[in-house]
């Protein structure tokens, strides 16, 4: 059966999964990190063309209308011709200035969009799907691809059967490549002669020719698919709640963060409720659990200017909560009482590429560890209580201008 003759019009799930998720050009597709897929919507080459919403347009037909991709490919093909989005073509490449010659618009190029935003955008449905129903349904099996032409290691994982928080599914939840048409099916009940262990990983080396990142991804998986889009766009809420709170007033965005703090998902990420393994931050099976954050604090402009950041609001992420909580067992719900007054009067600040501000829960010290990335996200890295020499020595470094 062909993909667009699954529904007549695609479930809810799927359509928030692709209405949700912003334009953003792009001259090649590993300028976008791989997760960032589930959070925009990006077509390499597309950079400096006036074309990207009208291939959104025609996408979101196929997505949500199911339209068979005959339709898809005759309605856009002329107006991207029209718009000189078509063919072999030298131009200028934004980040490097030089010029290329690429493949801009190709019908082969269409079907693989086509097909990869479906699939997509399927997958993030199910997921949420999948969800709903685990306390029912709680485990996931690998089924086998309907393509004519199997890939071995695919084939080697059918019949895999995990719970469905398990972290494999982190990477290994497909589709796991271009054209991939792998399945799950939900089961209540592992199925007699299932695989009830992980297939093991076996990382190799991948270089992005773009950025120049080097990570490690899964054999048999292509790179730039070894993410789960459902459970990423989960994981990815917190960062577009700070940029949304960012946005606000200064009063505005105290009073949402001070919500947050009040949101099961706070405590969700201070107690570690995903059960995040400090010791194994590297393992990619549990990497993107680490990923998620949340609002904590809002940090004065004075601070944020010291750090050179234009955000103003402070995220905790789960890596560096279950870190805090393993290191630093003295942290609870005092300190996150604390936390925002602590930061809007420290009783000392000291910068070592990260700002160390001192602070006082029930008149003892203790010290918050903030860190900039280079997405000018501003994360509580740290937090820990220090003995009072400790306290002077932070305020000595304070008094000799952070040295």
């Amino acid at each position: 059966m062909a993909i667009e003759d699954l529904f007549a019009t695609a479930p809810k799930p799927v359509v928030e999964y692709f209405d949700r998720r912003p334009s953003r050009p792009s001259f090649r597709w590993d300028e976008v990190a791989p997760r960032e897929h589930a959070l925009g919507f990006t077509v390499a080459r597309t950079a400096g063309f006036d074309i990207l919403d009208d291939i959104r347009t025609a996408v979101r037909k196929g997505v949500v209308d199911r339209i068979p991709f005959s339709q898809f490919r005759d309605e856009l093909v002329p107006l991207l011709k029209a718009k000189g989005w078509w063919g072999e073509k030298s131009v200028t490449d934004p980040r490097t200035g030089e010029i290329a010659k690429v493949q801009l618009g190709s019908l082969r190029r269409l079907n693989l969009i086509y097909d990869a935003n479906i699939r997509s955008a399927e997958a993030a449905g199910d997921w949420a799907r999948i969800q709903r129903v685990k306390d029912v349904l709680p485990y996931l099996e690998y089924l086998t691809s309907t393509s004519e032409r199997k890939r071995p290691l695919h084939l080697s994982w059918v019949g895999t059967t995990l719970p469905v928080d398990d972290g494999w599914w982190a990477t290994h939840y497909p589709p796991n490549g271009w054209r991939c048409k792998c399945r799950v099916r939900s089961r209540a009940m592992p199925r007699d002669g299932a695989q009830l262990t992980r297939p093991p990983l076996n990382l190799r080396p991948w270089a992005n020719g773009t950025t120049g990142e080097s990570r490690l991804v899964p054999a048999g998986i292509d790179p730039g698919w070894d993410h789960n889009p459902g459970r990423t766009r989960e994981q990815m809420v917190g960062r577009r709640l700070v940029e949304r709170i960012d946005r606000m007033g200064s009063e505005a965005r105290r009073e949402a963060v001070r919500r947050m703090r009040q949101d099961p998902v706070f405590t969700y990420v201070t107690d570690n409720g995903a059960g995040f393994d400090h010791q194994r931050r590297l393992d990619p099976a549990q990497a993107g659990a680490g990923r998620l954050r949340w609002p904590v604090a809002v940090l004065p402009d004075t601070l944020a200017a010291s750090m050179g950041a234009t955000s103003r609001t402070v995220a905790l992420s789960v890596a560096d909560a279950a870190k805090i909580r393993i290191k630093h067992p003295e942290i609870g719900p005092e300190f996150w009482a604390a936390l925002q007054d602590g930061l809007d009067r420290p009783e000392a600040i000291a910068s070592d590429g990260k700002l160390q501000l001192l602070m006082r829960v029930h008149g003892r010290p203790y010290v918050a560890v903030l860190k900039r990335t280079g997405a000018d996200e501003i994360l509580l890295n740290s937090a820990h209580r220090v003995e009072e020499w400790q306290a002077d020595r932070l305020k000595g470094k304070d008094a000799a201008g952070g040295a």
